[in-house]
């Protein structure tokens, strides 16, 4: 969009960020900490997009085995849900038990109603001018740059001018819209990871679901799959600290273009429709769910994978697996390697032997300036992103856009031109861990509790 006619108001940023999902938050609060003018828009009346509305209730890729790869604002949101009463602490979950590839990984289960009161916490806290019920629409381009975005509130459009845009939507809408390119085409977008519609049951008695032998939840998880009452062979579970209640992660919906309202029209009824099935199962079949109750579905279900933005660096699988450290590096991942078979059912899970790091050039959208992308519409294969997207990771990823975005709107400069020793040692500063914490010991300080 070139011109601002169709916006009934104008305003202001230094640094605009489009998405308030984890790495939307942290791109938002990072830049305003830095002196930034911010305005965050999210479409939702909360903020933590899939941590909170898609109820995904345990953050991943904070670790590699035991070694803290995501610090910064990142990890202060889960010290701060600790604090709240939210989240105990980090603890070593099995991933892919039923389905006979059991792996270790440490994660961080939590409430998302709580963190929803630590999010607007600390986005007040650094001053960020926050827009619920707003959607981020078009950008607004200058000479071919981006200058801004037009916002759809409940009513009007505005609007707003910037000189740096921040794109942390997840579709990467605002970056393609801008020209920016992109990797794959319209007649793959059915052929993507699948996605899930979290539920929150109460009633469950969570320590005997655990006892479980692992042979049993294999057992279990084929005869679920063999009554069609499952739609894969997960019996997975995130207890909350109540202790009685869970999130369940056990619906798949294939076939359907999470970036496409009619095709995610049709997931979420499919998505319930699979739940109406699971709860029939765990109630009848599964130790522990024999009292358990539907207390709520999440507002929207979980997308794993739409458009994939290509930057001026693509990360690709083998830099992940080979744990390879860049030197523009911007954040440090641990994994794992987390692919969801768009047929057949089944689940990749691979861990990579050493940290592997994100270049700045992943947040740099080709074909368009003073943007940048964070989350997971940044630049990475979708195999790669497997091991990206996860929401410790999206949270490094959003820190080091909106400093970047901070530094640029500073020097009155586009992003492509922000030193990029000087964007790490700003992170540096603001305890981000951007370099391999297995060799330097950066994260010695930080270790969890025991589970």
């Amino acid at each position: 969009m070139t011109e601002n006619a169709l916006a009934a108001r104008t305003a202001k940023a230094d640094v605009v960020v489009a998405g308030g999902g984890p790495a939307g938050v942290c791109a938002a609060i990072a830049a305003a900490r830095a002196g930034a003018r911010t305005t965050l828009l999210e479409r939702a009346a909360f903020l933590g997009g899939t941590a909170t509305g898609a109820m995904m209730a345990s953050l991943m890729g904070f670790y590699w085995r035991d070694t803290l790869v995501t610090g910064g604002i990142g990890y202060e949101i889960t010290r701060r849900l600790v604090d709240a009463g939210g989240a105990t602490d980090f603890l070593d979950y099995t991933m892919g038990e039923a389905a006979g590839n059991p792996f270790v990984q440490r994660t961080f289960p939590f409430d998302p109603e709580v963190l929803k009161f630590v999010l607007d916490d600390m986005v007040s806290e650094a001053g960020v001018d926050v827009w619920m019920h707003t959607q981020a629409v078009d950008p607004i381009l200058t000479d071919g740059r981006a200058a801004g975005v037009i916002a759809q509130g409940v009513m009007d459009r505005t609007a707003i001018s910037a000189p740096v845009t921040v794109d942390t939507g997840g579709n990467g809408m605002l970056a393609r819209g801008a020209g920016a390119e992109f990797q794959n085409a319209s007649d793959d977008r059915h052929d993507l990871q699948p996605m899930t519609l979290m539920a929150r049951l109460s009633k469950v008695d969570v320590a005997r679901f655990r006892a479980v032998p692992r042979a049993e939840k294999q057992r279990l998880s084929k005869h679920g799959m063999a009554t069609g009452e499952l739609a894969q062979r997960i019996l997975s579970l995130v207890s909350s600290p109540s202790g009685d209640d869970a999130f369940i992660l056990m619906t798949r919906v294939s076939g359907w273009d999470g970036a496409d309202e009619r095709d995610l029209t049709r997931a979420e009824m499919e998505g319930r429709r699979q739940l109406r099935g699971v709860l029939g199962f765990l109630r009848r079949e599964v130790p522990g769910f024999e009292r358990c109750e539907l207390t709520a579905t999440a507002a929207w279900i979980g997308v794993r994978e739409t458009w994939r933005i290509a930057g001026d660096h693509v990360l690709e699988v083998e830099d992940v697996m080979a744990g390879r450290q860049f030197p523009d590096a911007i954040a440090q991942g641990g994994g794992p390697l987390d692919l969801h078979h768009p047929r057949g059912g089944g689940i990749t899970l691979a861990e990579p032997p050493t940290p592997f790091s994100t270049p700045y050039r992943c947040l740099l959208p080709r074909g368009v300036e003073n943007m940048l992308v964070a989350g997971r519409c940044a630049s990475a294969t979708g195999e790669a992103m497997g091991a990206l997207r996860h929401m410790g990771s999206a949270m490094a990823l959003g820190q080091a856009a909106g400093t970047a975005a901070a530094l640029a709107a500073a020097q009155g400069i586009p992003p492509r031109q922000v030193d990029a020793e000087e964007l790490r040692g700003v992170l540096r500063a603001q305890g981000a861990i951007i370099d391999n914490p297995v060799t330097t010991g950066r994260s010695a300080a930080a270790q969890p509790v025991a589970p």
